[in-house]
């Protein structure tokens, strides 16, 4: 296990959630009542026990509740999403720079509520044939989400998700 982020990065983050959080309100249409009927918390590894994790990744979403076959009703909306930010990849990849760091959180956040957004409206199925096919096409939204989005070094983020070998260190 590595490093965990400090108050800072998780101010950062925070930020970030709300921001991101915002940004698909208005790129999806919803309301506030969408975000109290699909609740979501994230939560760090610091946080989080280790188990089940797939590697390679900066944050992973989770879905507890029923399925909706198993649901008693349409207005049956037992769920809770959990997206988990993996401390020790984001610092290793960012080195915990703030100019860096702010807009990579925004980008994992975009990206992970997309998924939600999907599953909660049942867009996907993440089967394991298919996930690598959903993460493309949330790549692509969250690239089209966030073009509109103007601050410092999301570019570079963006051009490094896309997979140019860039340095997203400012030193």
């Amino acid at each position: 296990m590595g490093p965990f982020f400090q108050p800072l990065h998780l101010e950062m983050l925070g930020n970030a959630v709300a921001l991101s959080e915002e940004i698909i309100s208005d790129s999806f249409g919803l309301t506030t009542d969408y975000w109290l009927k699909n609740p979501f918390e994230v939560k760090t590894l610091r946080d989080e026990a280790q188990e089940d994790l797939p590697k390679g990744v900066y944050a992973h979403l989770k879905k507890y509740g029923n399925n909706w076959w198993e649901k008693f009703c349409g207005r049956d909306t037992r769920c809770l999403y959990k997206i988990i930010v993996l401390d020790p990849r984001v610092l290793e990849t960012t080195r915990g720079e703030p100019p860096v760091m702010m807009p990579f959180f925004l980008y994992i956040m975009t990206h992970e509520l997309i998924h939600m957004v999907r599953f909660a409206r049942f867009e996907c199925a993440a089967t394991i044939k298919d996930k690598t096919e959903e993460e493309k096409r949330v790549h692509l939204l969250t690239e089209k989400v966030l073009e509109k989005v103007k601050i410092p070094n999301l570019d570079l983020v963006i051009d490094f998700f896309n997979g140019k070998k860039i340095k997203l260190c400012m030193n």
